[in-house]
């Protein structure tokens, strides 16, 4: 056999096959015209076929040199039928005992084997030769290893260099180079790193098999060190190569090393083919440098349908959808004909843009050219025409696919609750006869967008029990629910479930977790978390500022915003608005001047209508109506109805008419469907006792159809949340939550709580009065918890809306008497009631 036999100059641990020649004649030869000769020169098998009848008509049939050819040129063909062509031929001349030619019969039909992805079939035939005692030689090896290397099997290669080793054979180059394709291909970096690194001498194959290996698995630093490397040592890059190292520096995002890179080339002299600029521009759009990338398109002469495909991709990808419409009508006009792929970048460009029209033209190229067999362009154009209002059409397209994918149907459920369909999108989901966790994720995440915390939480549940494991998107959407709940056990065991499965805490989960903890009254635990990180970004300072405003630790949300800035974290309007809170919690009033005018002075940031509504309420929480009246009518912008609002709340506890008035006017011009600013109207006309101007309110509440939000508190009891809402039926455990109530109001008589009367703003006689105060809802759900729960268990309760004075006070008395930590989230703040006092210390 010849010892020429050579690598093709790629990563490929395939090489083209080079037949034997035989050593005593001399190079040059006449051109074999004779029928076994002219077998290597067809290119079907029913040329082979009509050669191989005379051949054997002739007798020649069973020649070594016969069935040599024969074998080299079905093997080259790579088909299902040439190879069992070639085997049927190859089983007969084993019949027949004869071993002159044999090991490279085996070697012919073990490459074509390999190249045609049959794995099995060329490890059995390695066997066989084995068992029939034919030693494999350099050849062999490489052969059965590309074979193990299409499809992953890492076991039978790892045999194979076991046996190649005891025959030692694992110093030749051409083998070396097969074992480095082989374990890069089967993910084993540490295997080929230890092969490459024994190598007495490197080639361009074994540099760039380790190179090409490193890049496709995820290890794109490693590959472009490595290629410096390589070109440290001399060896010069082949165009295989450059591809490589040029898709490394698109998956890092490196501009300035992708350069490094494109510098080398024009300093070498590599050959640029059509691979190496399509590489190239995928490289610098994936590093944001979309005008060199467009450049370098189109300076191409020779675009192919490959380089079309791939800058459309990344302009969707960017989201620069009209670049890619662009690039799609040059296409049509002088370019390649668009396939599959095109369209589905062009469907998702215009879905981007909610172009229907456009959407309808790809939609009409895709039945033209008969694409909707294809379910990735069905399932685009679902997507597509739900993002543009057209649900008709998404459906039409849906109804009339023979085979809908989960992908379908999830387009189509994610369609609907963009529109805020979520009753279509909880239909469409119980329908499915297969979800997967996307599904499960779309619903949860419409569950919590829709406010239906409860039900997200229990769908969650089911979710679980159908043996489906939840992401870092599920517990995101999870721990909001928990937070909005305030179900501080819940979110204790969501922060234990993601620890025990080793979800990724990433920045944005870790985030949630600190905002869920921080909603459940533990700013500890919300701590802890915010500790924890790795990385921090503005959003998880505001989460961790906005924990210590909840509790009413405004000293610390200032340190923290201290320490983020110094950090060099910059802030956002966000933070402004959590930190402002901060300040206005605790009654910080220079500090949140101070912040409020350093927003445009230092940070370039020019407050918002909300930022001046923090400062209205931190001024009027501190008894500072006079300035936060002024700063109103001194406004860039025309004050909302929360403004306003935040004005009337502060009139109402300093029980300044003058102010409520003039807000009440400006309030009666605006448009606002929010109950609370009526109510809060109607409040203050009570507390003055003009009930008149009461009933006027009320009456256009009721000819607005504005309904009042009744005041409700929640308790989580046993993992089960119970609601209460005031002067509702006491509905569960009725006797003994009234028994309790009564018990609680005769204590706190004993021990000379008064009841506050004016909490109670309906024109009713005394007795009424205190019997409605005794039905606020966070009393009946305190109540409850000291029935519910054992001695010494904190009582944790979420309202939603802000807590009465003297709901306040019963609390702080029921805490000392019953030696009970109360905690109580109202729609403002936390309130941490222990042994007769509240965090807040009576400033709320």
């Amino acid at each position: 056999m010849a010892a020429t036999l050579q690598l093709s100059p790629l990563v490929s641990a395939s090489p083209s096959f080079v037949a034997p020649t035989n050593q005593r004649e001399p190079k040059t030869m006449a051109k074999d015209t004779s029928p076994t000769g002219s077998l290597r020169n067809c290119k079907t098998m029913n040329e082979v076929k009509q050669l191989h009848c005379p051949i054997t008509k002739k007798g020649l049939r069973n020649r070594p040199s016969t069935v040599t050819k024969l074998i080299t040129t079905c093997a080259e063909m790579g088909t299902f039928e040439s190879l069992d062509y070639a085997r049927k031929a190859f089983n007969l001349f084993l019949e027949e005992e004869e071993t002159k030619g044999i090991l490279f019969m085996y070697n012919s039909l073990i490459r074509g084997y390999s190249s045609a992805g049959l794995c099995d079939e060329a490890v059995l035939l390695y066997v066989q030769m084995v068992v029939n005692g034919i030693l494999p030689d350099k050849f062999t090896f490489p052969f059965v290893l590309s074979g193990c290397s299409k499809v992953v099997a890492f076991s039978e290669g790892v045999q194979l260099h076991g046996a190649l080793v005891k025959m030692g054979l694992e110093e030749d180059a051409f083998i070396e180079n097969s074992l480095i394709h082989f374990y890069a291909e089967c993910g084993e970096l540490d295997y080929s790193r230890k092969v490459f690194d024994g190598m007495a001498e490197r080639n361009i194959v074994s540099w760039t098999s380790l190179i090409c290996g490193y890049a496709r698995r995820q290890l794109p630093k490693e590959a472009v060190s490595l290629f410096f490397e390589m070109v440290a040592a001399g060896i010069k890059p082949n165009s295989v190569t450059m591809v490589c190292v040029i898709s490394a520096c698109a998956k890092l995002k490196d501009l300035e090393l992708s350069e490094r890179v494109c510098a080398y080339i024009g300093e070498s002299g590599v050959n640029v083919n059509t691979l190496t600029v399509n590489a190239l521009v995928d490289m610098y759009m994936k590093c944001g440098a979309t005008d060199a990338a467009k450049r370098l398109f189109d300076e191409c002469g020779d675009k192919n349908l490959v380089l079309y495909n791939t800058i459309l991709s990344n302009y969707v990808r960017q989201g620069l959808a009209r670049e890619a419409l662009a690039v799609l009508d040059e296409m049509l006009r002088q370019g390649p004909r668009p396939d599959k792929v095109t369209l589905l970048s062009a469907i998702s460009a215009c879905a981007q843009l909610g172009d229907s029209l456009s959407g309808k033209c790809c939609h009409g190229y895709v039945i033209r050219n008969r694409l909707e067999g294809w379910d990735a362009i069905c399932n685009a154009m679902i997507d597509m025409y739900m993002k543009c209002g057209k649900q008709e059409m998404a459906c039409g397209i849906f109804d009339n696919m023979s085979n809908r994918t989960v992908v379908s149907w999830n387009s189509l459920i994610a369609g609907f609750i963009r529109s805020g369909d979520v009753n279509s999108a909880w239909q469409m989901f119980n329908e499915m006869p297969k979800s997967d966790l996307v599904s499960w994720n779309t619903m949860i995440g419409a569950l919590v967008q829709e406010s239906m915390f409860v039900e997200a939480i229990e769908l969650f549940r089911v979710m679980q029990a159908d043996g489906i494991k939840g992401d870092r998107v599920t517990m995101v959407e999870v721990a909001s629910a928990c937070g909005y709940l305030g179900a501080l056990d819940l979110a204790k065991w969501t922060h234990a479930y993601i620890e025990k499965n080793k979800i990724d805490c990433d920045m944005r989960l870790g985030t949630a977790l600190v905002d869920m903890f921080a909603r459940c009254g533990d700013p500890q635990s919300a701590m802890k978390v915010f500790s924890s990180m790795a990385r921090r970004d503005v959003s998880a300072w505001t989460a961790a500022i906005g924990a210590m405003a909840m509790e009413g630790n405004g000293e610390r949300a200032l340190e923290l915003f201290d320490e983020m800035i110094r950090q060099g974290v910059k802030p956002d309007e966000v933070v402004f608005v959590a930190v402002l809170t901060a300040c206005s919690h605790v009654g910080f009033v220079k500090q949140g001047w101070n912040i409020f005018g350093s927003m445009k002075s230092v940070h370039g940031i020019s407050p918002h209508i909300i930022h001046y509504g923090c400062m209205v309420d931190l001024l009027g929480r501190a008894g500072l109506l006079g300035e936060a009246f002024d700063l109103v009518k001194t406004m860039p912008m025309e004050p909302n109805d929360v403004i306003w609002g935040t004005l009337l709340a502060a009139c109402r506890t300093y029980k300044n008419v003058e102010i409520a008035s003039y807000a009440a006017e400006w309030l009666s011009k605006l448009p606002t469907q929010r109950t609370g600013i009526h109510v809060l109207l109607s409040n203050i006309y009570a507390s003055a006792e003009k009930w008149a101007d009461v009933a006027k309110v009320r009456l256009h509440l009721k000819e607005k159809g504005i309904h009042k939000v009744p005041g409700s508190s929640s308790i989580e009891v046993n993992g089960i949340i119970h609601e209460f809402i005031s002067g509702g039926d006491t509905n569960t455990e009725k006797s003994q939550l009234t028994l309790m109530l009564q018990e609680i109001n005769c204590r706190l008589r004993e021990a000379g709580h008064v009841p506050d009367l004016d909490n109670v703003l309906l024109d009713v006689d005394e007795k009424e009065k205190e019997y409605l105060l005794s039905r606020h809802s966070e009393k009946l759900a305190i109540a409850f918890g000291l029935i519910g729960t054992g001695q010494g268990v904190p009582i944790r309760v979420v309202k939603n809306l802000r807590m009465c004075s003297d709901c306040h006070s019963f609390a702080k008395l029921v805490s000392r008497l019953y030696n009970r930590e109360i905690i109580v989230r109202d729609n403002n703040r936390f309130h941490f009631f222990n042994q007769g006092l509240c965090s807040c210390s009576d400033y709320w």
